[in-house]
């Protein structure tokens, strides 16, 4: 059986050292918008939101961070990090939950940026391919 909770910004402190690794795998594939301490700091900011999957024996399996976008014609959650293990035995449940969660918060609209492979195991879901972000760093000023 699998559990997923979403952890009041209020409580994140409590949490935190047992998710950080967690969030930090789910973030290390970033392009370094954020590091772990920028999360944190929106995390306990009521910014973001921490969401835990857990077994039934409480052992962490996976880690979630979200964020309400609110673009000029609409209101969306976002994922923005995912670390952890299992994926395919909890995201139905998982996403069932944040998307309850996105509507309760007048949210008409999920988004995730992630990698290819993510991509197949969210269609599933109802997910579509909407748009490729690409980045290049800059080093120089012109």
């Amino acid at each position: 059986m699998i559990y997923v909770s979403g952890i009041p910004s209020t409580r994140v402190d409590e949490v935190w050292l047992l998710c950080k690794e967690y969030v930090e795998m789910g973030n290390n594939k970033s392009h370094e918008e954020m590091n772990i301490d920028d999360i944190y700091e929106r995390l306990v900011n009521a910014e973001m939101q921490l969401w835990l999957i857990f077994n039934e024996d409480s052992n962490i399996q996976s880690v979630l961070t979200t964020e309400i976008v609110i673009y000029p014609r609409k209101k969306t959650c976002r994922i923005v990090t995912l670390g952890g293990k299992g994926l395919d035995d909890w995201c139905e449940e998982v996403l069932e939950t944040i998307e309850q969660w996105a509507i309760d918060n007048d949210c008409v609209a999920m988004e995730t940026a992630c990698r290819k492979g993510f991509i197949k195991k969210l269609e599933k879901y109802g997910y579509e391919h909407a748009y490729t972000i690409l980045g290049k760093e800059l080093t120089t000023i012109h």
